[in-house]
């Protein structure tokens, strides 16, 4: 049995992945001096949920159940920007874009996803869901002071505050290889939101 590492994910238009990409580009330069691993812009997703190891044979059900998740969600559209780290300024481990969920549809679209897939055995969520578009990845070895001065620097960042809007019409399942230039990640099964 084929065991695939998975996640839930909502992926993203070709525009706003060129905007983000200028964007990183950008920050790479700003923010040279720190030992950062940069996401692939073709990788950029909004991720769900991770599932971690999963068997092949598993697939269609979780699709099946993500199907009946996406027939209570009609598509909507969130605006991207904002840029801050986690898990906080003073030992930042991930520099992020954020997402504006005004209205919580992508919270509670989050929430029937953890839900769904608790109920085929996966652990429910402990944290609370904060939507978010990865751009890079503070290294391991990154002692104290360095993660101190991004997190300072991150702070006083701006002009990142509308770089485009994500439409939410569908959810994938993804699947990530890990290599050592990075993950690639593949869309695997997708499933369109009902339509409003």
């Amino acid at each position: 049995m084929e065991m695939l590492r998975l996640f839930v994910a909502i992926n993203l238009p070709e525009e706003l992945r060129a905007s983000l990409t200028a964007a990183q580009r950008h920050l790479q330069r700003m923010l040279a001096e720190y030992p950062m691993r940069w996401s692939k812009p073709e990788g950029f997703h909004l991720t769900l949920k991770f599932l971690g190891d999963t068997e092949s044979d598993r697939l269609d059900m979780i699709a099946q159940s993500l199907a009946l998740v996406a027939a209570r969600h009609t598509p909507f559209e969130l605006s991207v920007g904002g840029i801050g780290v986690f898990p906080n300024a003073r030992r930042p481990n991930v520099l992020w874009i954020g997402v504006h969920d005004e209205k919580h549809r992508l919270r509670h679209l989050a929430a029937d996803v953890d839900k769904a897939m608790a109920q085929l055995g996966w652990r429910r969520e402990k944290r609370p869901f904060n939507g978010h578009l990865t751009l890079a990845r503070v290294k391991k070895y990154a002692g104290g002071k360095d993660r101190r001065a991004l997190g300072e620097t991150v702070a006083m960042v701006h002009g990142y505050d509308a770089l485009g809007v994500l439409p939410v019409r569908s959810i994938s399942v993804m699947r990530s290889q890990l290599k050592p230039n990075g993950a690639i990640y593949t869309e695997v099964r997708v499933v369109d939101l009902q339509v409003g």
